[in-house]
């Protein structure tokens, strides 16, 4: 049972690893013929260039996720992480929203999940896509203004 998501950042690279077909008269040179990848690729893009703990972070909810699946196991039996996990399939593929003023909002999911007291982002701002600091669909304002008719 793991509480903090594994590492997986690459520190080094071996350059004649031997699950890639090399050449065969330089063994440290990949063989483009054989691997079919497009061509000799640098060292450099092989390493992570991310701090270790970004790869944490991005596996942290399913970890957690994971962890309590495996308490509900060894609390209650099988059967209680296999209703949760059936339950929350359930309410990822339906199209039933009471809440149709919010579009996407996952009220269920949240509530499946454990994290209906959890105030994120997308609680704020519904539906905003902000990616690098550009928004990439409609805000707060822009729903207000639709609904207003400006």
């Amino acid at each position: 049972m793991s509480v903090v998501p594994t590492q997986d950042f690459k520190t080094s690279v071996s350059t004649n690893s031997q699950n890639k077909p090399s050449s065969s008269v330089v063994s440290a040179l990949p063989d483009t013929f054989r691997c079919q990848d497009g061509g000799a690729t640098p060292l450099s893009t092989q390493t992570n260039g991310k701090h270790p703990l970004e790869s944490k972070l991005k596996n942290w909810d399913q970890t957690q996720r994971n962890r309590d699946l495996e308490q509900y196991r060894r609390v209650f039996g099988i059967a209680e992480p296999m209703k949760r996990e059936m339950e929350l399939a359930i309410v990822q593929n339906t199209d039933f929203n009471p809440l149709s003023e919010r579009a996407g909002s996952g009220l269920h999911q949240d509530i499946l999940l454990n994290r209906e007291a959890c105030v994120d982002w997308e609680d704020v701002y519904p539906g905003s896509g902000i990616i690098g600091g550009v928004s990439m669909g409609m805000d707060v304002h822009g729903s207000i203004e639709k609904s207003l008719g400006i």
